[in-house]
């Protein structure tokens, strides 16, 4: 699995395929939550759903539009954040309107979470979630890190109501935060690497080593 991008109706993921000739590509296909089914599409859809309205520009500005997290902000904008803490932030009319290279404590940011103006990220390095304001350019909060052992490697986020979820590599766990208090609480344990978590409506979906699973989500 290269690539999950949550919809409404469920989600759209990328992964490599074989051509005829033995040849590797990438395939593109949506899962219907509702219908419980999954269909191939075609990249437009894929590249539409992660970056919007002005997908063409900015699939060609990234060139390697995969390997990066995407969030389409409420101005019509988008942001996109590598895994080596490159970011951009594109207009809504796809021109790139800023650039920087994140990094917290000298190691680089990763995985987004919108959240208002800024955006909650992981830093692996540092074992620590931060807040970051593109407006401001500096990191707000720091949740983990130092002495702390809440959070081992943490790899993503992502955040739902007033809560966050946290996939750590370390111990293949979901750990929750609350955004009233703070507190980190455990959620989901697994026996493999657990890459990405994220709801659609009721449902939850955690992305493994072995494949994408859906559960029934425990808060409703």
């Amino acid at each position: 699995m290269l690539d999950v991008v949550p919809l409404e109706i469920g989600f759209i993921y990328a992964q490599r395929a074989k051509l005829p000739n033995g040849q590797e590509t990438v395939a593109f296909y949506v899962y219907d939550q509702d219908g419980d089914r999954t269909l191939p599409v075609k990249i437009k859809t894929y590249l539409e759903a992660k970056f919007g309205l002005q997908y063409r520009e900015i699939a060609k500005k990234l060139g390697n539009y995969i390997a990066c997290d995407a969030a389409v902000l409420k101005s019509n904008g988008v942001v996109t954040l590598f895994d080596d803490g490159n970011m951009n932030i594109f207009d809504s009319d796809g021109s790139i309107a800023m650039q920087e290279k994140l990094v917290y404590q000298n190691c680089p940011i990763r995985s987004l979470a919108m959240d208002g103006n800024c955006f909650w990220c992981v830093v692996p390095d540092r074992n620590s979630i931060v807040k970051f304001s593109p407006i401001e350019k500096r990191v707000l909060l720091r949740i983990g890190g130092g002495a702390s052992v809440a959070f081992r490697q943490p790899i993503s986020i992502f955040k739902s109501d007033d809560k966050l979820f946290v996939c750590t590599e370390y111990n293949n766990q979901v750990r929750t935060i609350s955004l009233k208090d703070y507190s980190v609480k455990d959620y989901l344990s697994f026996n493999e690497p657990i890459k990405k978590y994220f709801k659609v409506g009721f449902m939850e979906y955690v992305v493994l080593e072995s494949g994408v699973y859906c559960i029934e989500a425990k808060d409703k």
